[in-house]
């Protein structure tokens, strides 16, 4: 207010606590000192306690360019972190060659263990050994929010990787002469095969032993193969049964006649003569002793049996003279009777398909022994 009580214009008010109008508040950079308590000043007085200055530590500040360059490592490291957390390897696609079956979540399992799995689940199915044709792969991805729906637990993944696979079983394979001609389910069956072919030929009959086996060389292998192409027990003995045609030798016997002889062996007359041109005449007549060529069947396999047989035959006692010179010529007594002995001959028939091919002597014992018999017969 003026001397008269009025408010001065507003242009020309003073703001509070400013001496000049308008003016800016000067800004002072002088703290202002905290005054000690009376006390206090009195304790220093006593004791000649002079305040200390302190020095003022001057801030250093970090060049402009050094402070461009960590700003710039901060936001890459966190440009880096924000992207391994957006894109980090969070499951493992899994492949049969090409084609993806799914996605699991859980990193422990490995390729290794799913096909262990999936293979003996496979071994209580077919209840034999199998090995499975495709590879098995597992690929570390990200797992985005468009694939969560191919996600599968393992309990999951399992039947559509049964589905997929496919695989070879391990079976028993018969080979003859090292050629493979049949294949059945185990070794089991494989030896129920052969004691079907042999079962005509097995004896029953105590006092004789036979040893039965197969001429050709027949062999069991186990092998993985493809599953189509294992045959029932039955198949297999059929195929071991058959045979091809083969060309043989036949002699003529007698009672033969041209169609006997054809009917004996599955063919026709006219087959017979045309196989035998050179020999068979016109007329059809045959002769004793001639070899004829002829087709037959020769099994795959042929039973072969060995047979042993114990003869007993009986051995003759020897006859011995002894001269007597007091008797006359034509005198003859027997003076010690001879007995006749026993012997033993063992006895090896070996048999291809019921044919005798080979017979031997596999060992002589005498059982009782000769006595010899003793003529006196006299020489005067």
């Amino acid at each position: 207010m003026d001397s008269k009580g009025n408010f001065p214009k507003r242009e020309e008010r003073v703001p509070y606590g400013r001496a000049i109008p308008n003016e800016p508040p000067k800004k002072s950079n002088k703290k202002s000192k905290k005054k000690l308590s009376p006390y206090r000043q009195k304790y220093n007085a006593q004791h000649n306690i002079k305040p200390v200055k302190r020095k003022k530590m001057r801030r250093r500040s970090m060049p402009v360019k050094n402070r461009r360059l960590l700003t710039l490592i901060i936001g890459i490291l966190v440009v880096v972190l924000l992207f391994m957390v957006a894109f980090r390897q969070n499951g493992q696609e899994v492949f049969i060659g090409e084609t993806s079956m799914g996605i699991l979540k859980d990193k422990s399992i490995t390729a290794e263990s799913l096909t262990e799995l999936l293979t003996s689940q496979l071994v209580q199915e077919v209840g034999a050994n199998v090995q499975i044709n495709e590879k098995i792969e597992l690929k570390p991805i990200h797992v985005s929010k468009s694939r969560e729906k191919e996600v599968y637990q393992q309990d999951y993944m399992m039947p559509r990787l049964r589905q997929k696979v496919s695989y070879l079983i391990e079976a028993a394979v018969i080979t003859v002469d090292g050629k493979d001609i049949v294949v059945v389910q185990n070794e089991a069956v494989a030896n129920e095969v052969f004691a079907k072919l042999q079962e005509d030929y097995v004896n029953n009959d105590e006092t004789r032993t036979i040893e039965v086996g197969f001429k050709e060389d027949v062999q069991v292998q186990m092998r993985f193969v493809e599953p189509s192409v294992i045959v029932a027990k039955e198949n297999a003995v059929e195929t071991l049964q058959s045979g091809t045609r083969v060309e043989k030798t036949y002699t003529v016997q007698s009672g033969d006649a041209l169609y006997k002889i054809a009917s004996n062996f599955g063919m026709t007359q006219d087959e017979l003569k045309a196989l035998n041109a050179d020999k068979i005449p016109a007329s059809g007549n045959l002769q004793v002793g001639w070899e004829l060529k002829v087709m037959a069947d020769e099994p795959m396999v042929s039973i072969q049996t060995v047979e042993t047989v114990v003869l007993t035959e009986v051995q003759e006692k020897e006859v011995v003279y002894e001269d007597d010179p007091t008797k006359n010529k034509g005198y003859e007594k027997i003076t010690t009777p001879g007995k006749d002995g026993q012997r033993e001959i063992t006895k090896k028939i070996t048999r291809v398909n019921n044919e005798v091919i080979k017979e031997e002597i596999a060992g002589e014992k005498t059982t009782v022994e000769p006595v010899n018999e003793v003529i006196t017969r006299g020489t005067k």
